[in-house]
This record gives C-alpha cells, structure tokens and sequence, in this order.
C-alpha cells in the first residue's frame, strides 16, 4: 500500500470501528460497501495482522486493532489541528471583531488608527468595549482583550505587543517656573501627580539605585486624569511613554530623565499584551488586529525600564 492510500484506509477504518459497521461505515463516507470492505482487507495485509473480528452479528476490534485504532485516531486528530492551525492564513478578516481595551490605551493607540485599519480590512466590523478591569472573554463574548500589567496564569492565548518604558515628566512652563530636579532625590521636593497610591519610585542606572519617595496634591486611578493635570503644569508626573509620545515629541512634556530606568514601586506594569481564547486556530479577524496594531505599540525609543 502506497503512503498516499495509507491515511485514507486509515481513515476508513476509525470509521467502521467507531460505527461497528460496514454498511454504516459506507453511509457515512459516501463508499460503496465493497470499497469499504476493500480498504480494510488491503490495509490489514499491509499491516500483516488482522484488525477486525467480523461474524454474522456483529464487528469488533482485536487486540491489536483497539492499538492501531488508538494511534490511528491521534495521527488524525493531528493532521485536522495542524490544517486548523494555518487556516486563518487564507481566510478574509471579516465579521464583527469585539474587542475590550483599557480606556487611555483605546482613546491614544487605537482610536486614531480606526480608518486606517477599516480601510485596509474593509469587511472587519469593530465593537470596541472600554474597560480596565479584567474581563471573561467567554461570558463577555469577547474575541480579543488588550490588558497592562503582568501577565498571570491564564487559559488564553497572550500576544506581547511592546515594552512599558515608564518616564517622569512635566511641562515646560512649570519646570521654569519650579525649576529642573537634577537628581532623583530632588524629585521629593515637586508637586506629584500619582497613580492610585503607588507613591515610591525606584530610579537605577548602570551603577546606582535611587528609591524616592512621591509626594503630591492629585492621585487618581484613570491615567487620562494625570495626564491632564501634568499638561495643566500642576506638577511631575511618572507615565508609561508610549501613551505620550505625540506630547514628548512635540515638547508638550519634557522627559526629565531619559538616561535612567524608572519603575514605579509595587505597580505591576511590565508591556502591553494581547488576549485571545485558546482555541485550535487564529481567527483571520484577530490576527488582522493583533498584526495591524503591534507595531503602532511600539516604544518611543526610550531606554527599556522594564524588561519582559
């Protein structure tokens, strides 16, 4: 027996055994009883053993049988996986694409992009949910959860799109009128604009750590909030650079210290991933999202703060 006529009698023969039937079997596979019976007589000669017990009542496995058949099924199980796998390569990205994202990231990455990507994939519909909280993707429906932070365990699939590279700034005008701290430690004598109550600062370069504490009259959990009340020269302020790179390459904001590394002391933040379910195969419209917008997360060329 040729190897190209090997899969299909295999095949044929996980189907009498799972229908106990020829004539069943037959049905099934659109064969003509003879055929079946055909294939099964030249695939246990090619085997040089008998896989079959047939008596006038019934068919059932032998010994070695129920071995082949437990191979046999993987070795099919494998090869429907492995066509599953890449199927999402010829698709067309289409249908409704429901996505969950943290609202700064929504209103900054994503949103300004909206009819580039509807452009470039025109038969993709967009739900995009705002929300900074974890979710369940399958109770919530969703096909694709954008999430800051450290990835923990997790049953879905996590795509990393970019490196959170965290900078002090401020303005312009209020750095004139307060002046420039020249080291870290003359940080704790400005006006800070905190996340939460994360009010420690951990700034290292290649010989020195510096553990600073922050000091400041606003906090808030929405980082929309402190990006508005840095611009409003209320203070410095320690944020996440790809969300203000129009600002710091405008001159907006002033990266105070670019040549030091800056993590913010017990805030889990390290990048910037992607969530999708665990399925057997990548859907064509999630892999169009995950592929379009990667790149546009992408540092601002800072020095790496926090590696993954």
């Amino acid at each position: 027996m040729q190897d190209s006529h090997l899969f299909g009698a295999m095949q044929v023969f996980i189907s009498v055994a799972d229908s106990a039937s020829f004539s069943e079997s037959a049905r099934r596979l659109g064969m003509s009883q003879p055929s079946v019976s055909r294939q099964i007589n030249a695939l246990e000669e090619y085997l040089g053993v008998r896989l079959l017990q047939r008596t006038t009542r019934r068919i059932s496995l032998t010994e070695a049988g129920f071995i082949y058949y437990e191979k046999a099924r993987q070795i099919q199980q494998n090869v429907t996986e492995a066509n599953q796998s890449i199927s999402g390569f010829s698709e067309i990205p289409s249908g409704v694409l429901r996505v969950s994202a943290p609202y700064t990231w929504t209103e900054v990455i994503i949103a300004p992009h909206l009819s580039e990507f509807l452009i470039q994939y025109p038969e993709i519909k967009l739900n995009i949910e705002c929300n900074d909280q974890f979710q369940d993707m399958v109770e919530d429906q969703l096909d694709l959860v954008i999430r800051v932070g450290v990835l923990k365990d997790s049953t879905f699939i996590a795509v990393p799109f970019g490196h959170i590279n965290m900078v002090i700034v401020a303005t312009p005008d209020y750095l004139d009128k307060i002046g420039y701290p020249k080291t870290p430690e003359d940080i704790q004598n400005h006006n800070c604009i905190l996340f939460e109550n994360y009010n420690e600062c951990v700034f290292s370069d290649e010989t020195k750590t510096h553990k600073v504490k922050l000091n400041g009259s606003v906090s808030s959990n929405m980082v929309s909030v402190m990006i508005a009340a840095v611009k409003q020269h209320i203070g410095l302020t320690v944020l996440p650079d790809l969300l203000i790179k129009p600002m710091l390459n405008s001159g907006e904001l002033i990266d105070i210290m670019p040549e030091l590394k800056i993590e913010v002391k017990n805030l889990p933040i390290n990048q910037v991933f992607a969530l999708y379910s665990n399925r057997r195969h990548l859907p064509a419209k999630v892999r169009a999202f995950i592929d379009f917008f990667k790149p546009r997360m992408k540092s601002s060329g800072h020095p790496p703060n926090l590696i993954l």
